[in-house]
């Protein structure tokens, strides 16, 4: 039997903001992870209902597209966020930050996520995170301040 050469690819993720206009393009790319991670956080909406918000601007959504040592050309993660005008300053909200091999594009998200913040006017950034996203967030001056528990009735 003949061994295959399996072709060693250099990691690369890049974090692909969608504009409202691409939206309807780029849907198909994110809807999944967006219905599971909604699924996971207790199904407070639909995710027809993140398509429509990402459509008015009245949210935003990252993709992390590219290559790790394996698999070229796909999707990594996503994000959606959304600027919170509160009385005193705007707060940009992390909704959903879910994918696979973060060490290839946290920084830069988090980097892509402040730049828009800082462009947007905002005075703070806030996550609702899982508990993973705790450890790492240290790196980039997150502190804990909160935690957010949930019971069913």
């Amino acid at each position: 039997m003949a061994k295959v050469n399996k072709k060693q690819i250099k990691p690369l993720v890049s974090i692909i903001p969608i504009e409202p206009k691409d939206v309807e393009r780029f849907w198909p790319l994110a809807e999944f992870m967006v219905t599971e991670a909604l699924a996971f956080s207790g199904k407070y909406a639909e995710s027809s209902w993140v398509y429509d918000e990402l459509k008015k601007d009245m949210m935003q959504c990252w993709i992390m597209f590219g290559s790790d040592e394996s698999e070229e050309n796909k999707v990594f993660g996503i994000c959606i966020g959304r600027i919170a005008a509160l009385p005193n300053y705007n707060q940009y909200e992390i909704l959903i930050c879910t994918g696979k091999r973060r060490d290839l594009w946290e920084d830069s998200l988090i980097k892509c996520v402040t730049d828009f913040a800082k462009i947007s006017q905002c005075k703070r950034l806030s996550i609702m995170a899982r508990p993973g996203w705790e450890k790492v967030s240290k790196k980039w001056g997150w502190k804990k301040k909160h935690v957010q528990l949930e019971k069913w009735i």
